[in-house]
């Protein structure tokens, strides 16, 4: 779960730190009190899309740092399948600046990312409802996960995912092969083609 979110100069909001306890917690205040604001450092952390709007005026950056602790393991795989190191304790920290010019830089665990990679482990990490839609539920790729989920088919989906695993890696190895077949194919026929082309050139006439 959501442990701690760090903000910095985001909207109205100079510096704060908000720590989230197990459970229901709710974010209550006035009109203009900074509820939205704290959801929308939320989807920045998430690797949605922002734009320099939303750093604070004056400031030359923004920054949103989140600190995760008991991580699902299907998260974690997420975070492997990147290329990513992920914590052995569970925990994940994401960060992401983005300056006054809207440009962005992440990192997940200390590690630099791109926005996509944000974003690919943030609709694995959180869903987050509207008034009226779920992004998960109307996201047919999320779909199958839904599935699985209610099949309780963990240890069938870890088997089907290591045998799709090792048929990608012979798939790669094939076409490499294919590949290095082939082009051995073009060089004998260029070969051919010139040896034939020097025989008619040194010919006696």
């Amino acid at each position: 779960m959501l442990q701690l979110l760090h903000i910095e100069n985001i909207a109205i909001i100079e510096c704060a730190d908000i720590a989230f306890r197990p459970g229901f917690n709710a974010l209550t205040g006035e009109t203009g009190a900074g509820k939205s604001i704290v959801v929308d450092a939320i989807n920045a952390i998430l690797g949605e899309r922002t734009s320099r709007e939303l750093v604070r005026h004056g400031a030359p950056q923004a920054v949103v740092r989140a600190f995760f602790e008991g991580v699902d393991p299907a998260v974690q795989a997420v975070i492997g399948n990147l290329g990513l190191e992920p914590e052995t304790d569970g925990s994940l920290v994401l960060y992401r600046r983005i300056s006054a010019e809207g440009k962005s830089s992440c990192k997940i665990n200390g590690a630099p990312c791109t926005v996509t990679m944000l974003r690919t482990v943030g609709n694995a990490l959180v869903n987050i409802h509207g008034q009226h839609d779920s992004q998960t539920l109307l996201d047919p790729e999320a779909h199958v996960h839904f599935v699985d989920m209610l099949a309780e088919s963990d240890r069938t989906l870890t088997a089907y995912q290591s045998v799709f695993h090792k048929f990608l890696s012979v798939r790669r190895r094939l076409k490499t092969l294919t590949a290095d077949e082939e082009d051995k194919e073009n060089k004998l026929d260029l070969l051919n083609y010139q040896i034939k082309d020097c025989l008619l050139y040194t010919s006696p006439s």
